[in-house]
């Protein structure tokens, strides 16, 4: 999964308003495979289900642009955890939502992980409690370290740096969360601290932090330690994307 360390890449990362597209879901619903569309009839809650055909509908709208595709063309395998991967292709891609925000990561040199994940207050436990019952030690005693005041931003930072290096792997939550280390602290910058599940990847994977809308925390996990340029696109409605035109 690396790649050498001389070489630039680049990332795409469209970062998506889903309240702006709430009403983009019939249009995007074709771009579904039949899969997909049965799966999106099975959520209970229409909320949900409009969410759920935007993601998928941009992800397979966007992977198509760049593969010069139809987005119904576009196929996808499954690892074993239920990661996505484009079947023939050396395309690297990752999808995450959280709320009303929703982002999507590629890069055709280096695998990726990305998460959003919307800032909210705790409700039974503290978030000091919650790192104490996944965090590594490390990332416990520096999420203590902070004020009270920063410590909602501070845990979602350290969230998205730990879930964006899981969904790298194609993970999700399958590895325990205490068994590698990131930085917790927002105004530091993002950073793969330890790793005894994989020690090789210390030198072999690079964490980012992006733009995300307000109250919101997004990271990034890249197989690479090489010069990495990003992207931004932001996507608030259809007319974005001049190849929906016709679909």
């Amino acid at each position: 999964m690396g790649i050498r360390v001389d070489v630039p890449i680049g990332v795409d990362v469209w970062q998506v308003s889903l309240e702006d597209l709430k009403n983009a879901d019939t249009s995007l619903f074709t771009c579904l495979s039949d899969t997909e569309k049965q799966r999106a009839a099975r959520f209970v809650f229409e909320r949900d289900r409009s969410r759920f055909i935007v993601c998928r509908g941009l992800l397979r709208a966007v992977l198509a642009k760049l593969l010069s595709l139809s987005p119904v063309e576009v196929t996808f395998n499954y690892g074993e955890k239920g990661k996505p991967h484009l079947q023939g292709s050396p395309l690297f891609f990752n999808l995450s939502h959280s709320n009303d925000q929703a982002c999507i990561a590629a890069c055709r040199e280096a695998a990726l992980g990305i998460d959003v994940e919307r800032i909210r207050a705790p409700t039974r436990h503290t978030w000091v409690g919650l790192a104490q019952r996944f965090f590594s030690t490390a990332e416990i005693a520096e999420l203590m370290a902070l004020p009270a005041s920063r410590q909602s931003e501070a845990f979602f930072a350290c969230w998205t740096r730990k879930e964006a290096y899981l969904k790298l792997h194609g993970l999700g939550l399958g590895l325990p969360l205490n068994r590698f280390s990131v930085t917790v602290d927002p105004d530091r910058p993002a950073m793969l601290c330890s790793t005894e599940w994989r020690p090789k990847d210390i030198d072999g994977t690079t964490l980012y932090d992006l733009p995300a809308a307000p109250r919101y925390r997004s990271s990034l996990a890249i197989a690479s330690t090489a010069p990495v340029t990003l992207n931004h696109i932001s996507i608030s409605s259809l007319d974005s994307f001049p190849f929906f035109h016709g679909v």
